[in-house]
């Protein structure tokens, strides 16, 4: 596409209903006869993977995205659409602009060839030879800072000097869109650091188009605007940074669950022509109820007009409760025997039965009886083995018992929703509130560098902690860094009370300036010493860890941290001549770290 075709009043990239789907052969020769149009279309001879299914995506002319997501979610394969690289099975895509794109090592370069070679050889196939290509080519490989090797073949270069020399080849020209595809985290910090504010320059004062892949997703919330969660194939989430991050991560715990949830029906005996929904009662922010949740029944409407019914305390037989959750046993509130979803214990605060339906009927409507005066809402959700959502609902808190019956959610195909989680753990300890005081105790959200900071986390304690230690940690994770300083008590000893305050003394802040993200976690005693310590989303060590990343801002003192210094260390340099002894100390200094 020429740029005479890049247009001002449309998206710079825009996709409508775009699927791809490659068929995975059962043996090589079904491979062979489908070239020539003669392999059986059924399942005994290939199955279709779904790699991108209806994807609406439209990014317009100077936008930064970040595009994030586990491996095998469709973030790759997405971004070869976009480039051309291979064609999508169904849909339309516009691409309205120059495309420089970055998605694997090596492409496009020989690796035989010279890196000078290679560079020239680029740089004439987008049309750019001559005089022009001679002073690019000094632009390349001073910010690629490869000079000495650049007259060696490429095949004796390392993963990172290929990253380099790929993209300083790519961004040299200022595109139009500049795609880049992972191979950044292959190469070293500094040069990493060196890309983004490349790309950050281009963008802000070129009106490049960035999309961007990465695992580094804290790196990205520094570079860009807007973020998409690619998960199975579909956009899960289209947004701001934060939010996205926390629906991704808050993504593996599911992940985990429905993981246990499969172990636990595939030992489930079903008779000839039955099939399972799931019938699950939650939290909405996924974390610890503020209230208990008493439920006395639970009733699916069928499409033949007869119902099963679950009596929560006595349970039913087509009704199987799952083990990952957190629900009481029997037990009677306001007079009525029921079963309660308690407001800590288990790191999946949810009830959710696996249900047998007979003769393939189908969920029509779903009822509860439940008692709940909370202020978080509580959901109810109906849905299939592979995770097709079929009733979505609402649990108010009210005065007293009350009965609720909920229809059918949308128009099917919907999934079951993803929770954009912040808060994880048991809940046995709670962080309910965290402030930020400077030296005369005045809550701040900014503090100045080499100033005293307290970090006060109020806590409540739960009549369900056995163990009085505690491990404590305070994160401070930099914007633009993917690096976190922590402090940590691997055994702080709570007082013997349900409610106390921890303060986090710190003499003087030693970050450097800029926007750094505040995590604070509560758990176990000695909780990092343990043989292995599992993803936090899905570790049951912790009591509470909020990752909801408090914002919090370090002002520069001097020239000296705003170079793009990580953190500071207090220091005490000395010097003397070589032959005498030491005699004189200069004042204490800081140096970075």
């Amino acid at each position: 596409m020429s740029e005479a075709d890049f247009r001002f009043d449309a998206p710079a990239v825009e996709l409508r209903g775009v699927s791809k789907r490659y068929r995975l052969y059962q043996k090589p020769m079904y491979r062979f006869l489908d070239l020539f149009g003669l392999c059986p279309a059924d399942a005994a001879h290939y199955t279709e993977h779904a790699a991108l299914d209806d994807i609406d995506l439209s990014v317009w002319r100077g936008e930064k995205v970040a595009i994030i997501g586990r491996n095998g979610a469709g973030k790759s394969t997405m971004l070869k659409i976009i480039t051309g690289v291979v064609r999508a099975t169904s849909g339309e895509v516009a691409v309205r602009a120059r495309v420089s794109n970055l998605l694997q090592i090596g492409s496009g370069f020989h690796p035989d060839f010279t890196g000078r070679q290679n560079v020239f050889a680029s740089l004439a196939h987008q049309g750019i030879t001559g005089r022009t290509a001679n002073d690019l080519f000094e632009e390349i490989i001073t910010f690629a800072e490869i000079g000495e090797y650049i007259d060696q073949p490429m095949k004796t270069y390392s993963t990172g000097m290929c990253s380099r020399l790929m993209f300083a080849s790519s961004v040299v020209i200022k595109p139009d869109i500049l795609v880049v595809d992972e191979i950044l985290g292959v190469g070293d910090a500094y040069f990493a650091h060196k890309s983004f504010e490349r790309m950050r320059s281009l963008c802000s004062e070129g009106g490049t188009t960035l999309l961007l892949v990465t695992h580094d997703i804290y790196s990205a919330l520094n570079l860009c605007d807007r973020f998409i969660w690619i998960d199975r194939g579909r956009i899960r989430f289209d947004g701001e940074g934060k939010p996205a991050i926390s629906m991704y991560e808050s993504s593996i715990k599911e992940q985990e669950e429905h993981w246990l949830r499969q172990q636990t029906t595939a030992r489930l005996e079903l008779a000839a022509g039955d099939e399972l929904v799931h019938v699950l009662v939650r939290t909405r922010n996924g974390f610890a109820a503020s209230s208990p949740v008493a439920l006395e029944r639970l009733q699916l409407g069928l499409s033949d007009g007869t119902h099963l019914t679950l009596s929560a305390a006595d349970g039913a037989p087509e009704w199987e409760l799952l083990p990952e959750g957190n629900l009481s046993g029997p037990q009677v509130v306001a007079d009525r025997r029921c079963r309660v979803l308690k407001t800590s214990g288990s790191i999946y605060h949810k009830a959710e039965w696996a249900v047998r339906l007979p003769t393939r009927d189908r969920v029509t409507s779903a009822g509860a009886t439940w008692h709940y005066s909370g202020a978080d809402p509580i959901d109810i959700r109906v849905f299939t083995a592979d995770r097709k959502l079929l009733v979505a609902g609402t649990l108010t808190a009210a005065d007293g018992w009350r009965t609720g019956t909920f229809g059918a959610a949308g128009e099917g195909g919907e999934e079951l929703d993803v929770q954009a989680q912040a808060d994880y753990g048991t809940g046995v300890v709670r962080i309910a509130r965290i402030e930020f005081l400077d030296r005369h105790n005045n809550a701040v959200y900014e503090g100045q560098h080499g100033e005293p900071l307290t970090v006060r986390a109020h806590v409540s304690v739960t009549s369900r902690l056995i163990d009085r230690r505690v491990t404590f940690v305070v994160g401070f994770a930099r914007q633009s860094s993917p690096y976190s300083v922590y402090i940590h008590d691997p055994a702080l000893e709570l007082p013997d009370a349900s409610d106390c305050v921890i303060d986090v003394k710190i003499d003087a802040i030693r970050l450097g300036s800029g926007q750094w993200y505040i995590n604070v976690g509560i758990g176990e005693a000695n909780l990092f010493e343990k043989p292995a310590v599992k993803y936090f989303t899905v570790n049951a060590n912790w009591y509470h860890l909020a990752a909801g990343r408090i914002e919090f801002k370090v002002a520069s003192a001097t020239k000296f941290d705003a170079a793009g210094c990580f953190a500071t260390h207090p220091a005490t340099i000395v010097v003397r001549r070589p032959d005498l002894e030491e005699t004189q100390r200069s004042p204490s200094v800081t140096v970075a770290s």
